[in-house]
């Protein structure tokens, strides 16, 4: 009987992990902004780059442990850290991480920043820091000018 118990606890474990994983990849970079000299003001009131992710699946999506990164030979640049209860991103809603290199302000201040003068990649990748959820490569744009993916 406790074999049996042992088993059926394990195979809940694997498929809650599994559709832990299967959720993140409805994790998607959804809109940036490189130079923001008149758009959204963070919490300290500074005009700063921003990344926009989007939850595209139709349940809650719990984001802290993943890392956003500027370089892919460095997945682990920006951890979204545990215990901030806005890190659950609601069905299909945003959240938005100033990309202004001050992560001291903050869980959405990232500890990078984008180069307005290049192409930009950014990409989300899973808690292992090897599992690439999402990427984009954000041309040059104009000041105020945003990179949409697609209309949500």
């Amino acid at each position: 009987m406790k074999r049996k118990l042992f088993i059926l606890a394990a195979l809940f474990a694997v498929c809650c992990g599994i559709a832990s994983a299967q959720a993140r990849k409805g994790l998607r970079i959804n809109e940036v902004m490189v130079v923001n000299e008149s758009n959204y003001v963070d919490d300290y009131g500074q005009n700063e780059a921003w990344i926009e992710l989007f939850n595209s699946t139709f349940g809650p999506l719990e984001i802290s442990s993943v890392y956003i990164t500027t370089d892919p030979a460095q997945p682990k640049m920006y951890p979204v850290p545990l215990g901030d209860v806005n890190t659950k991103i609601p069905k299909r809603q945003h959240v938005i991480f100033w990309a202004d290199g001050k992560p001291t302000r903050g869980t959405f201040h990232t500890s990078f920043t984008l180069d307005p003068t290049k192409e930009n990649w950014i990409g989300i990748y899973d808690a292992d820091g090897k599992t690439l959820i999402d990427e984009v490569t954000v041309p040059v744009l104009a000041p105020n000018t945003t990179y949409a993916r697609r209309v949500d």
